[in-house]
């Protein structure tokens, strides 16, 4: 039977939990990992398990792309804006710049995207106008 990246996932962070010294159990895990021939999967199961410990901690990272580097006061905003979306969670920002967007915000997380740019708003006037010919 094979094992998918966040049953992996699920394990190590169950693993985790249970208080051992942490490179002993990576080390352990990653002699499961190889033993089953899982290790092309690593990078899904790192994925899942930040996901499963942040849920279990409360918190939610996001992937925030901007059309210019954003400064401190506009990564205060942007922070003030994820927070409203996510309200009770802890929100961890890793921004990244896409000058396509012209401007906005654009939050992803895993395959949930929340689309504020000047990109999306175009587009969908464009839409709009096609449609009223």
């Amino acid at each position: 039977m094979k094992i998918s990246p966040t049953q992996y996932a699920k394990i190590l962070v169950a693993l985790s939990e249970e208080g051992g010294d942490p490179s002993r159990v990576a080390a352990s895990f990653l002699s499961f990992v190889r033993k089953r021939r899982g290790t092309k999967k690593l990078s899904g199961i790192v994925r899942a398990a930040e996901k499963f410990s942040d849920e279990k901690a409360g918190r939610v990272s996001l992937l925030a792309e901007t059309a210019s580097a954003a400064d401190e006061p506009m990564r205060r905003e942007i922070a003030r804006s994820a927070g409203n979306l996510f309200p009770g969670k802890e929100v961890s920002l890793r921004y990244v710049v896409r000058k396509d967007l012209l401007g906005g915000v654009r939050f992803s997380l895993d395959d949930e995207v929340i689309d504020g740019t000047l990109r999306r708003r175009l587009d969908e006037m464009g839409r709009r106008i096609k449609d009223s010919e």
